[in-house]
Parts: structure tokens; sequence; C-alpha cells
């Protein structure tokens, strides 16, 4: 039996204990109960992100086999902190419906008013966290990036940041046509002239590339490139749009849904978008079909070396 008369506490009541401990450990909330903790130390998550990165970066050294997997793993460590953005995202979801059905109910009474402010709370604390995992994922990205010279994507969906940390978004096509009949979510995705790219593998000279790339952008100071997402040519132009801060509209072949003929379907999707032009350099049949379409739909055609 706890006796509180015999307890040492050193002239300390049993409260200021439990005080005492929650300023050196930390306390929960209880569901119903406001948060007042920080969100988080912005600066040294960051710092920490990087670190992580790095170490992970070390565990894997050229001169050993496992070194054929480091992109993919440190893919996956971005992939880590994606993963928390979205499912924060969801929970966020699915607290909307009961703050409308909470505003609907209130009668002005003290318990329906703190309710709703409790939820209300809970979803904005949410959104921060999710805030917060962004720029952590936003960071590591960029880490990826320097580490293995190409641009982190998800493997589904968009990468996009709401926190405004990203020097250009890259954008699924599906979200794209997606957002042009929906105004929840047009406010987050890239508007501008877009310019189409495609090209094949092989490529002899990235600088011609990036020089038809640099004279597109002159001509529209708000371009945004729209490419398949491939290796070579389309690979060039998006490491191009990262350095320079140009958004971007993936358009990837969906090979479950289409099989062989998925190339063909994302051709398709892409000039759905309906692009100002087509940059096309040197490639495969594919590359060729998506030209004769785009010709078909009056979209012009620059056909260039490379």
């Amino acid at each position: 039996m706890y006796d509180i008369d015999n307890t040492n506490t050193q002239n300390h009541s049993v409260t200021a204990m439990i005080c005492e401990q929650a300023q050196l450990y930390g306390a929960t909330p209880e569901r119903d109960e406001f948060d007042p903790r920080e969100v988080w130390d912005a600066d040294e998550a960051l710092d920490a992100v990087g670190e992580a990165f790095r170490l992970l970066g070390d565990a894997v050294p050229d001169g050993v086999q496992l070194a054929d997997e480091r992109e993919s793993l440190l893919w996956g460590f971005v992939n880590t902190f994606d993963a928390q953005v979205r499912r924060l995202e969801r929970s966020v979801d699915r607290l909307a419906p009961q703050m409308r059905t909470l505003q609907r109910a209130q009668d002005g009474t003290e318990i329906n008013a703190r309710e709703l402010e409790l939820v209300t709370h809970r979803a904005q604390n949410l959104g921060d966290r999710r805030d917060a995992f962004e720029r952590m994922r936003d960071a590591a990205a960029e880490h990826y990036r320097a580490a293995t010279g190409e641009t982190w994507r998800p493997r589904r969906g968009s990468h996009t940041s709401q926190t405004g940390h990203l020097t250009s978004a890259a954008i699924d096509a599906r979200d794209f046509l997606r957002a042009r009949t929906d105004r929840a979510t047009r406010a987050h995705l890239p508007e501008g002239t877009l310019v189409a790219v495609t090209g094949g593998k092989a490529v002899s000279d990235a600088g011609a590339v990036i020089t038809r790339l640099d004279r597109a952008r002159v001509k529209y100071a708000d371009m945004v490139l729209v490419h398949g997402g491939g290796p070579g040519v389309e690979r060039i132009a998006a490491e191009w749009a990262e350095r320079n801060g140009v958004h971007q509209v993936v358009c990837k072949p969906d090979w479950n849904a289409h099989g062989r003929a998925a190339p063909f379907r994302r051709n398709d999707a892409l000039l759905n978008l309906l692009p100002k032009g087509v940059i096309a350099f040197p490639g495969s049949g594919i590359t060729d079909n998506l030209v004769d379409k785009a010709l078909a739909l009056g979209i012009p055609v620059q056909r260039c070396a490379a």
C-alpha cells in the first residue's frame, strides 16, 4: 500500500514529484487534453537527418558488393519520411468529417464547444507533425540527390512539398489531370507553360539536352517540364529541372495496368496534358510514336540531336 505519510519526498509533495518527472522525461497528454508540447526542434532534427544519411552511406562503402545496393538503400531512407507524411495526411483527412459533424452540432453548450476545440487542436497538431516530417523528407531527398546524382521520387504518386522547401516539384501526371477539375488540390500543383521532352536512353551529348532546355526556359519563364521519368534524355532533363527550380509533371508507364502497351498509353497520357510543344531527341519507336501523335494533334515538335 502506498503510504504518503511515510514517503521520503525530501519536503516535496507527490504532485511536485510528478511535475518534476514530467519536466525531466516528458508527459504525453491524454486524448481529451490539449497538447502544450513543441512539435519538434527543427535544427536538431534536420542535422540528425543529415548525419543519419551520412552514416547510412558509410555503411556500404565502395569496394564491397553492398555498394551496388547503396542507391536503393538511401532511397528507402527518404521513403521512410515520405511514408510518415502520407500517414499523417490520412489521419488529418479522417478527422475532417468529425469536425464538420461537430460544427453542425454546435448548440452553445460548453461540452460540444470543447469537443470541437479538442478535435480541431488534434487536427492542427497532426498537420504540424506532417509538415515537420515533410521538411525532414525534403532534406533527406536533397542528401539523396547529392549522394547519387538522381532526383528522389516516390514509387507512386507525386513528390510535392506544401512547406515550400523543394526547389522543384515532381508531379504525377494523373495528379495533374485530377487537379484541373479539383479546386481543393489545384493550388498545390504547378501552373505555367507545359513543355514536353522525350528521347532515348543513349545520350552522346548531354550538353545539347541542357542547351535546348535552357532556350525553352528563356522563351517560357514559367515553364513546367513534362517527361516520362525514364533514363537517358529524360533523366538529364529531370536533373536540369531540379537544379533550376523548374517544376515537373512526370508521366510514367503503368506496366501493371497496360502491359506491353504501357509506353504507348503513357504517350497518350502525356499528350492529354496538351503541352505547348515537344522537344524530341533521337530514341526508339516509342519516341517516334509520341512525336507522330503530337504532330497529329497539332502540337509543335522541335527535333534535336544529342
